[in-house]
């Protein structure tokens, strides 16, 4: 209870500047017939740790998925399911749904125990009610073109001078050099994050900090700014923005398509992904949101009755097994055609959109390697040399605004 209590207060100070999370979920509607989620990866460990602390946590290594991850991530799941109600059945059944991860540990887990949620094995598939009686097996596909995240350095050159006195004094007492790399100032706030969620005693430097100006707790909402801040930094800059969610909105786009014509049976498709490529395509499909928590993301409605329409949704977990689904904040094109349940029809959603995306993501890679790996298999075999590309491009990118 004493860690629920701190982690409430904790996430309420970070996201303060979002909005107050509802305590209930939107109902579906009652025309709905196709659904599409997508998700950040739940709760991980930071890149590197904090020395100097009595730590608990971190067993699972670095980056990987905690126990407070697979617990936001069932929470989503378990609520997806009250959401969707009987628009498919308990039990996994291949022809109606399906699922896809970027291949990185965190993404899958989260995938894993989010679809354990959605999918408690009923009757015929209940298959080991002593030991396994909520869990059966379900496979998904790792799409990493997709959803697979790329490292970037950060757009916000600024955000080092602007707070270089905090960094040379966070360098001193960690060890690590912030003043030349921010990542590290976000490893740092990373820390803090699973320090609050195991209720770690912090060091003296961050509770009586040494530096003028600086209380306690100013100290570490500074520190909280750097959390995410090379995703969050991708997120708001377009050119990279748009490599990294153009090509997820297309396949939502021809998801879309495919349910309006009646080419598959599938009632809900899910995916996991990273903070940049979640967020790159929430803001791509009109979604008007700065941050993005770990296992937050979107939802899609897809209807034809009484005429064919899409409803865009955000998840959020409230903050940790809860999970709450509720109407998003969408930008002025998008709102001007919204009907007063929600509704977009899907003719104005793919106008607005679809300049947002792309399918030739060889030719956006840049490279005659990329055009040998075939988009529509499994894409785990051509990560290498798509990484590397896209990093090219990035970079690329990046230094022209540093400049």
């Amino acid at each position: 209870m004493k860690i629920l209590i701190l982690t409430t207060i904790f996430l309420n100070t970070l996201y303060a500047n979002e909005h107050q999370l509802p305590l209930v979920s939107t109902t579906i509607s009652p025309n709905t017939e196709f659904v599409i989620f997508g998700t950040r990866h739940g709760n991980r460990n930071p890149d590197e740790y904090l020395s100097g602390i009595d730590r608990s946590w971190g067993q699972e290594g670095s980056l990987e998925l905690t126990s407070v991850g697979k617990r936001q991530g069932y929470g989503l799941g378990v609520e997806l399911r009250k959401f969707i109600g009987n628009l498919t059945s308990s039990n996994y059944n291949a022809s109606e749904v399906k699922y896809y991860s970027s291949s990185a540990n965190r993404c899958q887990m989260t995938l894993q125990v989010a679809i354990t949620g959605l999918h408690p094995p009923q009757s015929w598939n209940d298959w080991n009610t002593q030991r396994f009686d909520d869990w059966s097996p379900i496979p998904y596909t790792i799409s990493d073109p997709i959803l697979r995240m790329y490292s970037v350095k950060s757009c916000k050159k600024s955000d080092e001078n602007d707070n270089s006195q905090v960094l040379q004094y966070l360098s001193q007492e960690t060890g690590w050099n912030m003043t030349q790399n921010l990542g590290k100032a976000a490893d740092l706030a990373d820390n803090l994050i699973q320090m609050d969620f195991y209720n770690t005693t912090y060091p003296l430097w961050l509770t009586q900090p040494k530096i003028n100006g600086y209380s306690g707790s100013e100290l570490k909402k500074t520190i909280m700014e750097f959390a995410e801040i090379h995703p969050r930094s991708c997120a708001y800059y377009y050119p990279c923005r748009y490599l990294m969610g153009g090509l997820w909105l297309d396949d939502v786009i021809n998801k879309l398509n495919d349910a309006n014509d009646s080419k598959n049976a599938l009632k809900v498709i899910g995916y996991a992904s990273h903070t940049e490529v979640t967020l790159a395509v929430m803001k791509l499909m009109g979604i008007e949101k700065e941050e993005l928590t770990t296992s937050a993301g979107f939802v899609i409605e897809f209807r034809r009755r009484p005429n064919v329409a899409v409803r865009i949704l955000n998840h959020d977990p409230n903050p940790i097994d809860t999970h709450v689904i509720y109407p998003a904040n969408l930008t002025k094109e998008l709102s001007d055609v919204q009907e007063s349940d929600g509704f977009i029809r899907l003719s104005d959603f793919i106008r607005i959109v679809r300049p947002e995306s792309y399918s030739d993501w060889p030719k956006q890679c840049d490279a005659p390697s990329c055009a040998l790996d075939n988009p529509n298999a499994d894409f785990s075999s051509s990560t290498r040399s798509f990484s590397s590309q896209l990093t090219v491009a990035f970079v690329t990118i990046l230094a022209v605004i540093i400049q």
